[in-house]
């Protein structure tokens, strides 16, 4: 089933699954560090069906490893493929692109506080996109005619692949525009990793930790654990 020139941007595909946190408690969490930075709405909300989407979210942050995606640039922009072998990922992969779309239908944007995908939102209606849904998952086609608009939609799309490499170690890094100086990597932590996870701020799951840098930290689920793991300096003071 193919939907052609689908409103907003790159958004749709997995934008929020890997951009957006995992609940209100992280919002609260970020204003209370002075940016006002969010996993979900822009603007601190999201709209109904939250408690469903953030579910469906967290899941495929834990499934990160089974989701396969490829990039193409193609003339005037860029073509995506997103997909899994498993029949449960493969479901939640398009029950989160019906919810994503859904949202972008009512101007709901999502993942505001992060420049690049704020400029997506902002040049939504210089962006066309093909979606058709394959056996195991999306394929996207997304094309500008304006030239800088090509660039935003090709650097959205190696910042999506990123997620899904990666998973929660990227869930909060902040995306420059195209041609722009990245800025220095910022402290992402959340919790102290012993009554809280450091990368979400979610009780912790006594029976998943890791020794690093000479103590014991503690976190809500392996993910975090492994994101910890690989960039220490980012969440643990």
């Amino acid at each position: 089933m193919q939907h052609k020139n689908l409103f907003c941007t790159a958004a749709i595909l997995f934008l929020a699954a890997f951009s957006i946190s995992i609940g209100a408690q992280d919002h609260s969490q970020h204003q209370g560090q002075g940016k006002g930075k969010i996993g979900g709405m822009g603007g601190g909300m999201m709209g109904g069906g939250n408690q469903q989407d953030m579910q469906t979210i967290h899941a495929l942050f834990a499934e990160h490893e089974k989701i396969a995606r490829t990039i193409k640039k193609i003339d005037k922009g860029i073509e995506t493929v997103t997909e899994s072998d498993d029949p449960k990922v493969q479901a939640m992969i398009k029950e989160h692109v019906a919810a994503m779309y859904k949202r972008l239908a009512d101007k709901q944007p999502i993942r505001m506080w992060d420049p690049l995908f704020a400029a997506l939102f902002k040049h939504a209606d210089k962006i066309k996109m093909e979606m058709t849904t394959t056996a195991k998952g999306i394929k996207v086609v997304e094309t500008s005619d304006d030239p800088y608009v090509v660039k935003l939609i090709q650097s959205h799309a190696e910042g999506v692949s990123e997620f899904v490499k990666e998973g929660m170690s990227s869930m909060h890094k902040e995306h420059p525009l195209p041609d722009a100086n990245p800025e220095p990597k910022k402290f992402l932590g959340k919790g102290d990793g012993v009554t809280t996870c450091p990368v979400t701020g979610e009780p912790v799951d006594k029976n998943i930790s890791a020794e690093i840098n000479g103590k014991t930290v503690y976190f809500c689920c392996a993910s975090c654990r492994d994101a910890v793991k690989k960039n220490p300096e980012l969440y643990l003071k």
